[in-house]
């Protein structure tokens, strides 16, 4: 579709084309005319011009014009690519948009099947639509903090809702980790609140941006986080439930940034840093309840606990 000439200037951030056009000649009637000027008094002011000199001006304004016109023709010409680009770039968002409709409408799906489907593709438009892959990510983190409570005595504590969080945690770990095809690294990944049956976190690479998993429960099952690399960023885990399963920390390194267990409760299952090497950064279990700590978290063996960890006091 056509665009008008005062739409054309909106969406470009151009001038109407008759002002841009008639900017271009006067540019070019001011150079003429100053050109001519020169001319005249370099030849130390003639009251009549000689015919060579009528000549030569005669050709200046042919060139000047001559000038003035392709520049109006490049002119129109760089105004219809700007144009096409913006019309293509609308069109681009467009599509991307409808995908981004079709993705949420999956993901709320009574069918686990097609929900899984939906995943994948928000997955997929996150890596594409880098503008909005915040966006994407924070749709699969929402299913997440949906309230759910797992059948605890399903065979292999698994059912059809606990596959659809694994799909999504298992996709977002895909992209934390070493070679992935896109990162998303940096980015905010909130799952306060979370029900985590279980969750395969093992690999990952926090360098930056947040990872929210304050006042999550792991109720049972196995969630890994055996081989993740803290360097920046923040983990949180405050307010955390720990009451059953096992969470795995095992041969973690935490390089740099925070993680916080401010709240947390141990109480069940088992959480294990066993291998854990802690090289900087900051892993804090100082404001746990000692309440709270009832099952604490195995640790290797160790005189004084590294720098860098700290532990509930009493």
């Amino acid at each position: 579709m056509a665009l008008t000439n005062r739409q054309e200037s909106k969406t470009t951030g151009l001038w109407p084309i008759r002002r841009h056009i008639v900017a271009v000649v006067l540019i070019g009637l001011s150079v003429f005319a100053v050109a001519a000027v020169l001319l005249w008094l370099a030849l130390g002011l003639p009251a009549a011009p000689s015919p060579d000199t009528r000549l030569d001006v005669i050709k200046m304004a042919l060139s000047v014009v001559a000038g003035v016109g392709g520049v109006v023709a490049l002119v129109v010409a760089y105004r219809k690519q700007r144009i096409g680009e913006v019309v293509e770039a609308r069109e681009r968002v467009k599509v991307l948009n409808e995908r981004f409709a079709s993705a949420c409408s999956q993901i709320g799906h009574e069918k686990p099947t097609v929900r899984l489907a939906g995943i994948y593709a928000m997955a997929s438009l996150a890596d594409e639509w880098l503008e909005q892959r915040q966006v994407c990510i924070d749709v699969l983190c929402a299913y997440l903090r949906i309230p759910y409570e797992p059948a605890l005595d399903s065979p292999w504590y698994h059912d059809e809702e606990s596959e659809v969080r694994l799909s999504i945690t298992s996709v977002i770990s895909d992209h934390l980790r070493p070679g992935a095809p896109v990162g998303w690294q940096g980015h905010e990944f909130n799952l306060v609140r979370a029900v985590l049956r279980s969750a395969d976190f093992a690999g990952i690479q926090v360098t930056g941006g947040r990872f929210y998993l304050s006042l999550t429960r792991f109720p049972a099952g196995r969630t890994a986080f055996d081989g993740m690399h803290v360097s920046g960023g923040e983990v949180w885990f405050g307010g955390a439930e720990f009451t059953g399963g096992t969470v795995n920390f095992d041969n973690a390194e935490f390089s740099g940034g925070r993680v916080q267990f401010d709240g947390a409760t141990f109480t069940g299952g088992e959480v294990t840093f066993r291998g854990a090497k802690f090289t900087g950064g900051e892993v804090d279990l100082s404001n746990v309840s000692t309440d709270d700590y009832t099952t604490p978290p195995v640790f290797d063996e160790w005189q004084t606990p590294p720098p860098g960890l700290l532990l509930p006091k009493g």
